[in-house]
């Protein structure tokens, strides 16, 4: 079975609160939420073409008792047994009304413990707070970046956390929707956040208003992959993605 926008491991969906909502419309002036009462499906693969590149590794220089002995594998491209792209977000661009956000259980949270970011990598919905946690007994600096293009990125947040507990930081790009996560104390530490725009990004999109749309598949290493879909009235549409190294 390939790995069919299963994204746990590919994608984590978190949603703004019900309370928040008002406040993220007013600062985005964007996102409508409003009744699709017929609505179409989009469900999908994302898959990888050619030869599985080899981890790399990074050597951990310090921190040992939390950090660990030894080298962090970093594996940029994690491909299934069965050909499946690990740590896409699959996401509509361009939907300026339709459902509402689904409510968050527990709003956002990005962990740092053991010296990883958990998770790796998650879609949060711009204009949200996010929590960042340190949980390691160690300083951590989280550094944000706001990757404007494939050569370009600036600082979107630079947060020192010598202790253990929660810093609040608005998410927040101008320019561009990809983040990527580094810790300039532990220079292996990597992730990744996605500022969504809409809700349209799940592991079965539904409730989408007919129309046609480009839908977009961004893998941090490997760029962005946009195809055209028409959707149509309480149809389901399928699409599939596929990534190589060329």
């Amino acid at each position: 079975m390939l790995c069919r926008w299963l994204w746990p491991a590919a994608l984590v969906l978190l949603v703004l609160p019900a309370d928040e909502l008002g406040a993220m419309q007013a600062s985005t002036g964007a996102y409508q939420v409003v009744d699709v009462p017929d609505g179409g499906t989009l469900t999908g693969e994302v898959k990888w073409a050619g030869a599985v590149p080899e981890a790399s590794e990074l050597l951990i220089t310090r921190d040992f008792e939390i950090c660990g002995i030894g080298y962090r594998e970093r594996r940029e491209i994690d491909v299934t047994q069965s050909g499946g792209l690990r740590s896409v977000v699959v996401y509509i661009a361009g939907v300026e009304a339709g459902k509402a956000w689904p409510e968050a259980r527990t709003g956002y949270f990005l962990d740092q413990v053991e010296c990883f970011f958990d998770p790796y990598i998650q879609v949060v919905p711009h204009g949200s707070d996010l929590q960042i946690v340190n949980s390691d007994p160690i300083l951590h600096n989280i550094h944000g970046y706001e990757l404007i293009d494939e050569r370009r990125r600036r600082t979107l947040f630079n947060l020192g956390q010598p202790e253990e507990g929660t810093i609040v930081q608005p998410l927040r790009p101008r320019r561009g929707q990809q983040v990527g996560l580094e810790c300039d104390a532990h220079d292996f530490m990597l992730g990744w956040l996605f500022a969504a725009d809409n809700p349209y990004a799940d592991v079965v999109v539904s409730d989408i208003p007919p129309g046609t749309y480009v839908v977009g598949a961004w893998h941090p290493f490997l760029g962005t992959s946009e195809q055209e879909v028409t959707v149509n009235a309480g149809e389901s549409t399928n699409l599939t993605f596929v990534f190589s190294s060329n």
